[in-house]
C-alpha cells in the first residue's frame, strides 16, 4: 500500500489596512482544527475571548507552553496564544513553531518578518518548505503581494485578495487567476474576498465583525 503523504494548509491573504483581513484570518484560524500561535506585530488581535491568551514577547510564550500542564490545555482547548513580536524576536517565535507539531501559524503582516530576500536561514522559509512534515499550517496576511517572499505565495494553497488598485498587485491577480476576475478584484465591496484555490476555483466569499461575535460565544 502506498504510503499516504503529510499534508499541512498554507493560507495567504492579501488586502489593504481596512479591508478585513484581520476579521477574515480570525475567521479562518478558528475554523482550523489545530490550535494556533498567532505573530501580532501591531496589535490587531483582541483577546477578550475564551479561547486566546496574550503574551509581551515569544519568551514569555515559551515559559508558558514548555509547562506540561499547559502544553496539554494548548492542544485540548484548541487555545489561540497571540503573541506580540517585531523584527527582533520573530525568529524566536518561528524557531519555537518549527519545532512543534500539528499547529496552525498565524503571521500577521508577514513581509515585514520574509521579504523577498528572506533565505532558508529564516525560520519561517523552514516552516513554509518542510512545515508539512510536522502537519504546521500557515495562515499569513500582507497589504501588498509584491512584498512577500516567492517562497511563501509559491506554497501556497489558497489565496485571498481583497479590493486591488495598484496596477503592480492587478498584473500579479492575473498571472494567477487570468482575465476574468480582473474586474470583480477591481470592485469588490469592503470585507468581500476572492477565495483562490490551487485547483483554480475562484468564488467570492463576504465576512464581517459580527460573525466573530457570534463565534465568540460558542
Amino acid at each position: 500500500m502506498e504510503r499516504q503523504k503529510k499534508q499541512n494548509k498554507i493560507v495567504t491573504v492579501i488586502g489593504h489596512k481596512g479591508d478585513g483581513k484581520t476579521v477574515l484570518t480570525e475567521l479562518l484560524t478558528v475554523a482550523n482544527d489545530k490550535p494556533a500561535i498567532i505573530a501580532d506585530p501591531r496589535g490587531q488581535y483582541p483577546t477578550e475571548c475564551r479561547r486566546r491568551l496574550s503574551f509581551k514577547n515569544p519568551r514569555q510564550l515559551k515559559l508558558w507552553i514548555y509547562d506540561s500542564t499547559n502544553f496539554k490545555e494548548f492542544y485540548r482547548y484548541k487555545l489561540e496564544l497571540i503573541c506580540s513580536v517585531d523584527d527582533e524576536n520573530f525568529q524566536e517565535l518561528a524557531q519555537l513553531v518549527y519545532q512543534m507539531r500539528s499547529v496552525n501559524f498565524v503571521v500577521d503582516e508577514v513581509d515585514m518578518f520574509f521579504s523577498a530576500a528572506a533565505t532558508n536561514k529564516n525560520y519561517l522559509y523552514k516552516i513554509v518548505h518542510y512545515g508539512r512534515h510536522n502537519l504546521i499550517d500557515i495562515i499569513s496576511t500582507s497589504r501588498r503581494p509584491a512584498n512577500i517572499s516567492r517562497n511563501l505565495t509559491s506554497q501556497t494553497d489558497i489565496f485571498y485578495f481583497s479590493k486591488l488598485n495598484e496596477p503592480a498587485d492587478i498584473k500579479y491577480f492575473k498571472n494567477i487567476c487570468g482575465d476574468k476576475y480582473l474586474n470583480a478584484v477591481q470592485n469588490l465591496p469592503k470585507y468581500s474576498f476572492l477565495e483562490v484555490k490551487e485547483n483554480g476555483n475562484i468564488s467570492m466569499i463576504r465576512t464581517t465583525e459580527n460573525e466573530i461575535r457570534l463565534i465568540d460565544k460558542l
